[in-house]
């Protein structure tokens, strides 16, 4: 099982992320690679939410074709290529894994543009599996 936590006397987290996440020894780890908002069909939604809601559902669909659950994540990347889409994201991402207490480790970057400048926002994934 993965454990998160905070360490006392570090700058407290600024969100709803974990400063750690540990994994026991001889557990599998799974790396997935970043999700955007590409549909199973190809298509794409153009505003921000729909794409955020759509990189949410693609990662609990791989971490479900894994055998995995949210509760499995150890750590995520987002990168955002717009900084006014914050909020947004912040509700998303709260309703999509704000079910995990602590919440898993995180790491967010606003970037100039994604591989296919389509896509808004880009979720990666570290999970593990005793």
């Amino acid at each position: 099982m993965v454990k998160r936590y905070d360490i006392p006397g570090v700058n407290p987290t600024g969100g709803r992320y974990s400063q750690v996440g540990e994994v026991a020894p001889g557990a599998r780890l799974y790396f997935l690679a970043g999700q955007t908002a590409g549909r199973p069909d190809g298509t794409c939604a153009t505003d921000f939410k729909s794409q955020a809601e759509q990189v949410y559902r693609n990662i609990i669909d791989v971490l479900q074709g894994c055998g995995l659950t949210l509760d499995n994540i150890v750590k995520t990347t987002t990168y955002l290529t717009d900084p006014d889409d914050l909020p947004i994201w912040r509700e998303v991402q709260k309703q999509a894994i704000g079910t995990l207490v602590p919440p898993p480790s995180s790491t967010l970057l606003v970037i100039s543009r994604l591989a296919n400048p389509v896509y808004k926002i880009e979720v990666d994934v570290i999970a593990a599996k005793d």
